[in-house]
């Protein structure tokens, strides 16, 4: 261990594990949490994965050790709000991570997936993980609604994650309660995972507590998946996507520039106020209106004596309003200008 580079002060956390460590991969990464993404760096062992915050050059402190015993899955992401994103999901602690690019993002997922398989804890696996395994937690700021009434959040009505699928609901929408084997314990679950946990394991408190606590019961073949009403929410939210999609600074009449998760489809540009909304803002049908650049040029700032153009598209129709897209870079603008045009004229 002592010949990787980059440990810094971590041999004394390593020197604590019972088992022979082989090294694998280390690298800097980025972590969704659930308010913010954090610089991370990570090292990853036969048996072991470190989460570590950064603290100078070579120093990192241990924020999580997970063990590969607990590893179930690695899976791919579309959450936007990181580029190269994918998923690690473990028994009691599930997270999205961040590669710096494409090829960082595939090398971490293969390096992971191998471990993943070569442990007996892969050799079973179940799809029916509903309160076995951790969720990935939908980041707040994805959502500005409650994902199963749409009543927006306020002040007043705030975001609960459910505990069993990780997405983001009002309190009514998620006041029930239900035992998590993955932590072993009680907790806060929307409506409609309280009904599946009720269908699949019922009300006898002995049977849940013994449920997916141990190799045979963690490891067995599910059964079918009971209904629940209004929809299932077994798995994760769906971030909204069509011909084009992303975040974009949207300015209307005299407001100004907001940011909203746009989308084409259907001929129409949506506004959403998060990525994860079920319900966009407004629809804006974009057939017989007009794509181009502003009429006269608008500047950011200065650098110098040089002003710096903002990067903008206006969206017009006769008797209407203009929209004042802005983007962050040249080849966004590009892409999202194809796509509108083609919208214009109902070209798919």
């Amino acid at each position: 261990l002592r010949s990787v580079s980059g440990l810094g002060n971590l041999e004394d956390t390593l020197e604590d594990s019972t088992t022979p460590l082989i090294y694998i991969k280390h690298g800097q990464i980025q972590k969704l949490s659930r308010r913010k993404v954090q610089e991370r760096f990570l090292f990853l062992f036969s048996e072991l994965l470190l989460i570590c915050k950064i603290e100078g050059k070579d120093r990192y402190k241990c924020n999580k050790k997970i063990h590969v015993s607990e590893l179930r899955d690695i899976l791919d992401s579309c959450d936007p709000s990181l580029k190269y994103p994918f998923e690690v999901i473990t028994k009691k602690h599930s997270f999205t991570l961040g590669g710096k690019d494409k090829d960082d993002k595939e090398g971490w997922m293969q390096a992971l997936d191998r471990v993943l398989k070569g442990h007996e804890a892969a050799i079973v696996s179940t799809p029916n993980r509903l309160g076995v395994v951790a969720p990935v937690w939908i980041p707040d700021n994805g959502v500005s609604m409650c994902m199963s009434c749409e009543r927006s959040f306020t002040p007043i009505l705030r975001r609960h994650h459910c505990r069993a699928c990780g997405k983001v609901f009002c309190y009514h929408c998620s006041d029930k309660k239900a035992f998590l084997s993955y932590d072993n314990s009680v907790s806060r679950v929307c409506v409609s995972c309280h009904s599946i946990l009720k269908s699949r394991d019922g009300d006898d408190d002995e049977l849940k507590t013994k449920r997916g606590l141990t190799v045979s019961n963690f490891y067995s073949e599910p059964g079918p998946e009971p209904p629940a009403e209004g929809g299932t929410t077994a798995t994760k939210g769906t971030v909204q996507t069509g011909n084009i999609s992303g975040n974009i600074w949207v300015k209307n009449k005299e407001k100004d520039f907001q940011k909203f998760w746009c989308v084409i489809k259907d001929f129409s540009l949506h506004f959403y106020l998060a990525s994860y909304d079920g319900k966009p803002k407004k629809v804006v049908p974009l057939v017989g209106w007009t794509i181009a650049e502003p009429d006269e040029p608008q500047y950011s700032s200065e650098k110098g004596s040089e002003k710096v153009p903002e990067r903008l598209l206006k969206v017009g129709h006769k008797n209407v309003d203009s929209i004042y897209l802005k983007f962050e870079d040249d080849a966004d603008k590009e892409r999202w200008y194809e796509q509108l045009s083609k919208a214009a004229v109902m070209e798919s």
